[in-house]
């Protein structure tokens, strides 16, 4: 075996990174993929070479190992026009910080000149901790954030207004102060308020017969941010106002980007005038975190906090709490504490016994059909439609989800999930359950799907 040295392997890698950046989550994508690295190409014989791909750890290792070795591996193989056998070794990369060239440096120091200190950004009403660099991206969000990135491209041209809505705690206020935060390092006019401030700083100006100044402060800007607008509701002075200081806003092309826990159509006791204005441009909804980004958000809390934690005991809080950003940041900090007692390391353990939670999990007490039940719910059918014999794409999907579940997860055998499945052949399960497992590794949709319905079979959403 001989090493090449003719290939530029980060040209070869970075090709890949291309090709899985569009077909798995952003989230899984900067958590797992991204920070691989190729370490050495070595060649077998003339039709196979040995890629060595670095992960930054073992748990990393063993995520790529399940996850995404045959989707890197396929990818690889139509790269480099051999076939690839693929060694996971554990090496982090060894990077220099100084720029290589002169357009590095330009760009370090463009980077530089758009920081602000705090008191600058909480003078225009902007959290100094919310950035578009630490605001983490998964498929709860995604599209959120390509708005407000495309806003920050656009200003009061696209998406305006943006419209951000959810429930407590998904990042609806981080994601809209990150746009304010670009807009105002472009020398952009910047406001950023609360609802409930908006209304009590006009109660104080008309008591002080100072209404002018109120409208020179909020008209006179370039981005206007307004969180919890479902606030307004009831307050017909401080929706008079606002109406007049939106559509002033408005025509003159400023931009206006607003928070809110609910649909503008579902906001009662507001205007039916200002409805339609918030529905004039982009509305757009933020769920709560998947396991993925959840997964994400404890290592980014980790690398803020500068605490040392172990994989299994992140991944362990990941899978067992389903909850918004802002609880499951307040837990990892209240368990970081914890660890602080002992020996300040943040490991599986020490989560069992601080939250209750256990890595063995236990199977619901569910029959077969409950099982079936729950697939065809999931996929908004009917327990007939699994187990007949329709081709759609759809039941076929779901009729492979439940076979594989069915046999993987409750045990039942091949020729029992067959009976159960229409009276198949149990030749049938056992090519369903081994495609099954294939699309999980390749498939980010479908693992996404499995993930769902494992939550439901252990209850540990």
């Amino acid at each position: 075996m001989k090493m090449i040295d003719n290939l530029d392997s980060n040209e070869i890698w970075k090709n890949v990174l291309g090709e899985l950046e569009v077909s798995i989550s952003p989230a899984a994508f900067s958590s797992w993929v991204k920070p691989c690295f190729i370490d050495s190409i070595n060649e077998i014989d003339a039709e196979r070479w040995l890629i060595e791909l670095a992960c930054p750890s073992g748990f990393h290792l063993r995520t790529i190992d399940e996850r995404y070795y045959g989707q890197i591996k396929q990818i690889l193989e139509r790269q480099v026009g051999k076939r690839c056998e693929i060694g996971l070794v554990v090496k982090q990369r060894i990077e220099s910080v100084e720029p290589e060239n002169e357009e590095a440096n330009d760009l370090f120091s463009e980077d530089k000149e758009s920081e602000f200190d705090s008191q600058q950004l909480i003078e225009v009403g902007l959290n100094p901790r919310f950035s578009f660099e630490n605001f983490v991206v998964g498929g709860s969000n995604n599209l959120a954030y390509a708005a407000a990135k495309g806003v920050t491209d656009s200003p009061g041209v696209k998406h305006n207004p943006l419209f951000l809505w959810g429930g407590v705690g998904v990042g609806k206020t981080h994601l809209m102060h990150a746009v304010g935060r670009m807009l105002l390092a472009k020398g952009m006019k910047v406001r950023a308020v609360t609802s409930e401030q908006f209304t009590n700083e006009l109660i104080a100006t008309i008591r002080s017969k100072s209404v002018d100044s109120f409208k020179k402060k909020y008209r006179n800007v370039d981005v206007l941010l307004i969180d919890d607008v479902q606030f307004i509701a009831g307050k017909e002075s401080t929706q008079e106002e606002f109406f007049h200081t939106f559509n002033e806003l408005y025509m003159k092309g400023k931009q206006i980007i607003l928070t809110s826990d609910r649909r503008p159509q579902d906001i009662e006791q507001v205007e039916q005038r200002l409805i339609s204005r918030f529905l004039g441009g982009l509305t757009v909804d933020i769920g709560l975190p998947d396991y993925e980004m959840r997964l994400a958000i404890l290592k980014q809390k980790c690398s803020e906090l500068k605490t040392d934690a172990d994989n299994e005991a992140l991944e362990l809080i990941a899978s067992s709490v389903n909850t918004n950003a802002r609880e499951l940041e307040g837990i990892l900090t209240r368990l970081v504490n914890a660890a602080t007692l002992g020996n300040g390391y943040l490991t599986k353990d020490l989560v069992e016994k601080e939250i209750g939670v256990s890595a063995k999990r236990e199977v619901k007490k569910l029959r077969p059909q409950q099982l079936i039940s729950l697939v065809a719910k999931q996929f908004e059918c009917k327990n007939k439609e699994i187990v007949g014999k329709s081709r759609r794409a759809e039941l076929v999907r779901a009729r492979h989800i439940a076979m594989y579940l069915l046999r993987e997860e409750m045990g039942l055998t091949l020729q029992n999930v067959a009976q159960l499945m229409g009276g198949r052949d149990h030749t049938t399960v056992m090519h369903a359950v081994e495609k099954m497992e294939r699309e999980i590794g390749i498939n980010q949709e479908v693992r996404e799907q499995v993930i769902r319905m494992k939550q439901e079979i252990y209850g540990s959403n």
